[in-house]
């Protein structure tokens, strides 16, 4: 092969080679921009998410509240969306800890399907284990449920601040 045509391949794969190099590029900064243009996306649905929840538990503290929705079945839902808000952080704020009180004490009881087709003694036992474990925690229910919805109100208007503490992270 003489220098000549050397030349010319070399001028060839160089010719080739910069149009390709510049098309790997502009997908690399594509890739950057999609990248950038999903977590974006996604932190804007968090707090979609979280407005959402927020939302939801000051209606449940208000129905709680005006005695609009029964003790137990209040903080059973309460303490879902608590476990949604905080993404599972089990180490409750102390003015809530009634609801996951209530939620412990009660998860074992029938529900929805299960509950209609227990016996009516069956029924009637668990109703009555349920109104002991309401009226031992009445009070206390009402008056979380006025801090949880003055909770929801202040991170409606202000920036997120926890509402569990990690025990593990303050160590």
């Amino acid at each position: 092969m003489s220098a000549q045509d050397a030349t010319i391949f070399l001028a060839a794969a160089i010719a080739f080679l910069i149009p390709l190099g510049g098309y790997a590029l502009h997908l690399h900064f594509e890739a950057k921009r999609q990248a950038g243009l999903a977590a974006q996306t996604h932190e804007k649905e968090r707090l979609q998410a979280r407005e959402n929840i927020l939302e939801n538990l000051s209606l449940l503290a208000k129905a709680l509240e005006d005695k609009q929705v029964n003790l137990t079945e209040g903080c059973l839902r309460v303490r879902v969306f608590l476990d949604l808000l905080d993404e599972s952080v089990h180490v409750h704020n102390s003015d809530l800890a009634v609801f996951d009180l209530v939620y412990q004490q009660t998860k074992h009881l029938a529900t929805h399907k299960e509950r209609s087709s227990l016996s009516s003694e069956a029924m009637a036992k668990q109703d009555e284990e349920r109104l002991v474990i309401e009226d031992e925690f009445a009070n206390r229910i009402q008056e979380a449920a006025t801090k949880l919805r003055v909770f929801c109100q202040q991170q409606g208007k202000l920036t997120a601040e926890p509402l569990f503490v990690n025990a593990a992270e303050s160590k």
